[in-house]
């Protein structure tokens, strides 16, 4: 055995599986053979292997939410410590993971991982199932008709308080939300001030075409951006499949500048068609569906239309979308843009506009209300839900109301003590709320000498009718501060009371000094808001109401109450990822540009909240950056390198010849080196898979099985499922516990035996050659030793006992050919194995196997094993005796359609291998670098699972690259 060998002896012995080095790598994906193989797997065991898959990702999802480490299987779920609110994020994460709804029941019924994993598995499919409604009230599956007594369930107790998760305004004065809090704090009167840039808009980042544009109401436009920068706040610009989201909007009637309605401008030109472009374009019918449209919102889409409340009807109507599961979140908004200036001249006397050109709700100087312009849109979310899913609550809503007048009043567009009285006193039933709890109360407030003395009585006889104690309550309005915004009026007031709660401060009603005389204030609960102040802490928390009326009598009201306590954030230090995208580079440069000055001035602001808000992208976001940082400050000095850096060569997410496809996960051999656990020993999902087995990691084989499977979990964590498997000697058996084949506990017992027995075989040594397979065949043939890999076209390696060994490396230097030692004493790969085989063997047959999840290309074959099969226990004998074909196993992959490749491993070692192979493939790191390129190539990561729960940061809307469109 160690004379010498001519070269046809050494071609032999590489290609005892057929003619590994060439006809291997023209053969497919797959064979006959290897197809018939698969039809092996008896329904019990697919049927076990699939429980036991289940099993182990109801465990995953439960150990990270505990903080990680191993779950017992038949352990209640409460005895683990799994909490109320913890077994809503259970829900949550169980539902993404296997795209299926799971009733809250079911966590109740089935209260440990093995019970659930039975009860999910045999659930009836045989009709197709509705979609996760995220959001909807909890209804328990009821399984099919069964010969049984039946039960009658007990009524569920629904919450029905819903979240402000989200907000984007344009006021006068205030381009943003921001500067509106500021204006608000400070008093400043902004009444008369015109939106600016209302006939710009953006139109090719919602893919409008320029004529399409024109032919759009300005209101319509400004309410689209606003309604995404909404989404933006709330963490959702691009909402997942599946995930309805509502929106329910007016536009403004103009009342205090009237004009024409958009479509009957004088430019039309009276073709037919253009004139129902025109009419498409510009009537209020199609506002709420144009934002469905270019956002791709799936829910309910309605205008509303009921003048001076439309907004608040709005916000009312989206709450009861949420309640009856029409919707999983909703946008409720509106817009008012006037096209022609209020009328010049003194204002009539008899109507309501203010000779004095201010506005003084509930003064003694009030003299009546002015228009102004403003766009208002926010995100909603049923409270329960918002919470599992870590989103950031800027307020609550307790519960809603609207009614009418009707003919009780001195007019059509009179107010009514009656309706609007009604209105408070339902929502405050609505949301469980004794009048004497509402610490503020946001009025209609106009300034009017009719419509303020009928608002007051009004929202007295509410909030002191019944036995319950009187309150005090603040009384203010937003009209003084920005004016009356017609349809958005209601939107105004609703966002100011929400910014009073977040943040624990009351604001001063601008212009009001001196309380209206003609108001009862002492038989009333109020007071006026004229200073700004803390808002006082009571026994409960913080509520307010705010109301808003129409003319035509429709009243709105919302109750309010403070937001809970915001959510821990994340351990200082962590490095997180941070994602930006947009439909093109030049749209992504401007949002890195905005991003890295807003950084620079809130470098308080953690590095997770963030990353946490800018989990998404817009739709169409075809252009994509990540960058990492464990501060906000290193975040924006990434950003500021990557805006330096060259623009990269690599294709961008939807662009290039080649899309992203699901990657092949490729492990390395036992020939890398030892392993660091303690470098991931901080990540929950991988520490969950190395702990079981914390006994064997001294044993060098095991512990690589062990490494790589939990390396690989995390990826699948991080969002990146493997499409197929590849692994390099050892890794074979990573490769396989990670497609399914075999469970890990089964990989690790064969490691310890191929590690014990293939130490038995005595001393020998490997070496590395840098030269063609033609060159390596030669040496081996002139030595005697064996070829032992061939992972490249010029990448080879040698194995044999040492005295061959020396006599190849003689060889070698003679012929000039680089090589180098592997650190390894064992010649794998060599003959010297040939007496452990039939050993090997024994254990192989014995260990469980079952189907494939995904195809694996086999490194002893170079053969491509379609998911299904359930490979040859033979398989790890071979590979342990004869050359590793990775070479021909990636152009087996290749072959396939597979292009990007994971190595799962801490540094390069295959991916050098891969790219002299395949070119054109893409290989990745786990780590910020890898992470990010997969990104960039559009892979669809797991940013909840990167980032971890934690608040959202409220950063700027997209920077829009807004286009004059003339009106």
């Amino acid at each position: 055995m160690t004379g010498t060998r001519t070269r046809g002896d050494a071609l032999t012995a590489a290609d005892k599986r057929g003619d590994a080095l060439t006809a291997a790598e023209k053969r497919g994906v797959g064979s006959t053979a290897a197809e018939a193989r698969g039809g092996a797997a008896h329904g019990t065991e697919e049927r076990s292997a699939a429980e036991r898959g289940t099993e182990e990702r109801i465990a995953a999802a439960l150990s990270g939410l505990l903080g990680g480490g191993p779950v017992e299987r038949n352990v209640p779920f409460r005895a683990l410590g799994l909490t109320s609110l913890l077994g809503t994020r259970l829900r949550v994460r169980l539902e993404r993971e296997f795209d299926r709804p799971v009733p809250a029941a079911a966590l109740t019924e089935h209260y440990t991982v093995t019970a659930l994993a039975r009860h999910l598995d045999g659930t009836d499919r045989t009709e197709p199932r509705p979609p996760a409604r995220i959001g909807a009230p909890a209804v328990v599956d009821r399984p099919a008709v069964v010969d049984r007594p039946a039960v009658v369930d007990r009524p569920a107790v629904v919450d029905r308080r819903v979240a402000v998760i989200g907000m984007a305004a344009r006021f006068p004065g205030a381009p943003d939300i921001d500067a509106f809090w500021r204006n608000l704090r400070a008093g400043v009167c902004s009444v008369g001030e015109p939106l600016s840039d209302v006939d710009s808009f953006d139109a090719a980042f919602f893919g409008v075409s320029p004529r399409e544009a024109e032919r759009t109401d300005p209101a319509h436009r400004l309410l689209l951006e606003t309604c995404y920068h909404a989404l933006e706040d709330g963490g959702c610009p691009d909402p997942d499949d599946g995930t309805r989201i509502g929106v329910f909007a007016g536009s403004g009637m103009n009342l205090y500048g009237p004009q024409p309605p958009y479509f009957l401008r004088a430019d039309a030109t009276g073709d037919p068609l253009d004139a129902v472009a025109e009419l498409i374009g510009g009537q209020g019918d199609f506002l709420a569906t144009r934002v469905a449209y270019h956002l791709g919102l799936t829910g309910p889409a309605v205008t509303v239309q009921s003048a001076c409340s439309t907004s608040l009807v709005a916000v009312h109507l989206a709450v009861q979308a949420l309640l009856t599961g029409d919707a999983d979140l909703a946008l409720a908004g509106a817009a008012a843009v006037r096209r022609t200036p209020v009328p010049d001249g003194p204002p009539d006397p008899e109507y309501i506009l203010s000779p004095s050109g201010v506005v003084r709700a509930f003064d003694a100087a009030a003299d009546g209300t002015l228009g102004g312009d403003g766009v208002a849109a926010v995100l909603l979310k049923p409270l329960e839900r918002a919470l599992a899913d870590g989103d950031t609550v800027h307020a609550v809503i307790l519960g809603s109301a609207v009614t009418n007048d009707g003919r009780a009043k001195a007019g059509f567009t009179a107010p009514s003590v009656r309706g609007h009285a009604a209105a408070v006193r339902h929502a405050l039933e609505r949301a469980g709320a004794e009048p004497h709890t509402i610490g503020y109360l946001e009025a209609h407030g106009t300034g009017t000498a009719v419509g303020d003395p009928i608002e007051f009585r009004a929202l007295t006889e509410a909030l002191t009718a019944g036995p319950g104690p009187t309150g005090r309550t603040g009384l203010g309005s937003v009209k003084p501060s920005v004016g009356h915004l017609d349809t958005c009026a209601g939107m105004a007031g609703l966002i100011k009371t929400v910014l009073m709660l977040r943040h624990g401060e009351l604001v001063p009603t601008v212009n009001t000094t001196v309380p209206d005389p003609r108001l009862a204030w002492s038989d009333s609960p109020f007071f006026p808001v004229t200073e700004r102040a803390p808002w006082p802490a009571g026994p409960g928390p913080r509520r307010a109401g705010v109301s808003s009326l129409g003319f035509g009598g429709t009243n709105a009201h919302v109750v309010l109450e403070q937001p809970p306590a915001p959510a821990v954030a994340g351990a200082p230090g962590r490095e997180v990822l941070v994602p930006l995208a947009a439909p093109d580079q030049a749209s992504l440069r401007r949002r890195a540009e905005q991003l890295r000055d807003w950084l620079r001035g809130h470098d308080d602001v953690p590095a997770g909240d963030v990353a946490r808000r800018l989990h998404a992208g817009p739709p169409r976001s075809a252009a994509r950056l990540a960058v990492s940082g464990r501060t906000s400050r290193e975040v924006a000095d990434a950003l500021d390198a990557a805006l330096a850096a060259p623009q990269r060569d690599e294709p961008q997410h939807g662009e290039g010849p080649v899309a992203f496809g699901p990657a092949a996960f490729a492990f390395r051999g036992q020939g890398a080196g030892a392993v660091d656990f303690e470098a991931l020993r901080d990540e929950a999902v991988f520490r969950s898979v190395v702990e079981p087995f914390g006994e064997v990691l001294d044993r060098p084989q095991a512990a690589q099985v062990v490494f790589q499977v939990a390396l690989a979990r995390l990826w699948e964590s991080a969002g990146v499922r493997p499409g197929s498997v590849v692994g390099h000697s050892l890794g074979e058996l990573a490769a396989l516990c990670t497609a399914g084949a075999l469970p890990l506990a089964e990989a690790v017992r064969f490691a310890l035996v191929r590690e014990e027995l293939t130490r038995s075989t005595g001393t020998g040594r490997m070496l590395a050659i840098s030269a063609p397979v033609d060159v390596a065949l030669d040496a081996a043939a002139a030595t005697g030793a064996d070829l032992a890999a061939h992972n490249a076209p010029t990448s080879h390696t040698l194995s044999g006992p040492e005295a061959l060994m020396d006599r190849a490396e003689s060889w070698l230097d003679r012929h000039r050919v680089p090589h180098r030692r592997l650190p390894m004493t064992t010649a794998y790969h060599s003959h010297l194995m040939e007496p452990v085989l039939d050993r090997l063997a024994e254990h192989a047959r014995d260990l469980d196997w079952h189907p494939l999840r995904m195809p694996w290309a086999s490194a002893a074959d170079g053969e491509c094993l379609p998911a299904g099969t359930v490979p040859e226990a033979d398989c790890l004998v071979r590979q342990v005796r004869y050359p590793v074909l990775f070479d021909p196993a990636l152009r087996t992959l290749r072959a396939a359609g597979t292009r990007d490749f994971v190595e799962i491993a801490p540094t390069p070692v295959l991916r050098d291998f891969g790219r002299r192979v395949l070119p054109d493939s893409a290989w990745y790191l786990w780590g910020p670098s890898g992470l990010a390129a997969l990104y960039r190539r559009g892979a669809p990561l797991d940013w909840a699972a990167l980032n971890g729960p934690g608040p959202r940061a409220p950063l700027p809307g997209h920077p829009f690259a807004r286009r004059r469109f003339p009106w």
